[in-house]
């Protein structure tokens, strides 16, 4: 992996986590950066947590102020714990899954799945969704509460460079009782994400998908796989 740089997908966005930057079982993470303010969004499982805060500083210029965490699944928050201590970040989650975060919970943060243990950390931020990061230079990084794969799921979205940019971690699913999913309620999130007409999303797992018709089209396919008796 040496010689591996961050991927720049548009102005102030780069993605700088996942398979082929970072460990086979991390989500793909990537990084927000204005003039103020620079925000991780996602961190893996948590061993290679030291190489996406490299690479995220190398891209940005300084280490990640924030670190948004999309839900507590360990692929996305595994991390967690280990960037804070590199960064003295703050730490955001939706305050519904807060507590998975804080109690290392295996089942609600698919750690037993992966067999690996989910650090605990208590967070510095905790969401309902509808805030916004001023990340400096016109920048704003908005936050949407997005349940249905997990009860405290968000996404977040800013414009770039004239373009929309959603980040939106796993739309596809998995759905589980066990991480409290609720396939309703993941039905309104798609269309209220949908409504947003982002020319760019960058998933979790699946990659980026640009310009806008391609990336409604993903959402659109992930619906009709979930929900196949949708009208």
């Amino acid at each position: 992996m040496f010689g591996i740089k961050a991927r720049q997908i548009c102005p102030g966005v780069f993605m700088v986590g996942g398979p082929e930057f970072s460990d086979p079982r991390d989500c793909l993470c990537y990084l927000a950066v204005g003039e103020k303010s620079r925000v991780l969004i996602d961190c893996g499982c948590g061993p290679s947590a030291g190489r996406i805060v490299s690479l995220a500083q190398r891209a940005a210029g300084a280490p990640p102020s924030h670190l948004l965490l999309t839900h507590a699944h360990i692929d996305h928050a595994g991390g967690a714990a280990q960037v804070k201590a590199l960064c003295g970040c703050q730490v955001l989650i939706h305050r519904l899954e807060a507590d998975v975060l804080a109690q290392g919970d295996g089942a609600r943060s698919a750690a037993d799945w992966y067999n690996m243990h989910l650090p605990p950390l208590t967070a510095d931020v905790l969401l309902e969704g509808g805030e916004e990061l001023d990340l400096g230079g016109g920048m704003i990084l908005r936050i949407v509460h997005a349940p249905g794969h997990t009860p405290g799921s968000v996404c977040a979205w800013l414009e770039s460079g004239g373009q929309r940019v959603l980040f939106g971690q796993d739309l596809h699913g998995p759905f589980s009782r066990e991480f409290g999913s609720d396939l309703g309620q993941y039905a309104a999130s798609m269309d209220a994400l949908l409504e947003l007409r982002a020319d760019i999303l960058c998933e979790g797992h699946y990659g980026v998908f640009g310009p806008a018709q391609s990336a409604a089209a993903f959402m659109r396919q992930q619906l009709a796989a979930n929900l196949p008796r949708r009208r």
